[in-house]
Order: C-alpha cells, then structure tokens, then sequence
C-alpha cells in the first residue's frame, strides 16, 4: 500500500461517515433539506446545531432515531445534489483560487505523509516491517 493509497482509504471511510450522519440529520430535520432565508451567519450554525440536539436526543431517547432510519419514505429530496432554482446563499463567492488550490494540496499531502508515518511506525510496532 502507498501512501496515497493509505490516504484514499481513510479519506473514503470517513466520507461515508459524514455522508450517513448528514443522511440521518436530513431526515430528521426538514431545514437541511432546502436553502434557508437566514443570514450565512446564521446558516452556518444550523448544522452543528441540530447535530447538538440529535445527540441529546439521543442520550435522552435512543429509539428515537429508529423511527427515520428505518421508515420507509425513502430520502425527502431525491435529488440532493442538484441546483433548484430558489437556491441562495452559496458559500463562495467564485472559482477557487490557484492560492487556495495549492494550499489545498499542501495540506492533504502533509495529512498524507501524517498518516503514511504513522502507520508505518503501527507496523514497525506489530513487527510486519
């Protein structure tokens, strides 16, 4: 395995896992499911939000979330990706920068050797290398 290929794995595991915690939050929560006419400041606090009470929820009724992982409703935008024409307050203001594109990749490459690092040194420990 390479480095990169390390990199791929995680990074693919834990897209999955932000992808179901989001699926599980749009569910429960109508808001996420189309833009709302809030503030960006005030945007950006839903999210976190709503993550917040799902987890006291939790703590306080853990076969709550029974009732939206298992109904039968399928996911309340079937398109969730897609641009409808009421969408409004888009984080960006334009193309991505070469700046912000190679810090970008400076970042993931020194997140990359991080990894690659520390799991050679897991396997150094497990006497596979």
């Amino acid at each position: 395995m390479s480095r990169e290929e390390l990199y791929n794995l995680q990074h693919s595991q834990a897209w999955n896992v932000v992808e179901r915690i989001f699926g599980v939050l749009k569910k429960k929560w109508g808001i996420l499911t189309c833009p709302p006419q809030f503030d960006m400041a005030v945007q950006v606090q839903v999210p976190p939000a709503l993550a917040a009470l799902h987890n006291f929820i939790m703590d306080h009724d853990p076969d709550d979330v029974n009732q939206f992982l298992n109904s039968d409703e399928g996911d309340l935008d079937p398109n969730p990706g897609a641009m409808r024409e009421n969408d409004f307050g888009l984080l960006a203001d334009g193309a991505v920068t070469q700046a912000e594109r190679n810090r970008a990749t400076q970042l993931q490459d020194r997140i990359a050797q991080q990894m690659w690092e520390s799991y050679q040194a897991e396997l150094e420990a497990r006497g596979r290398i």
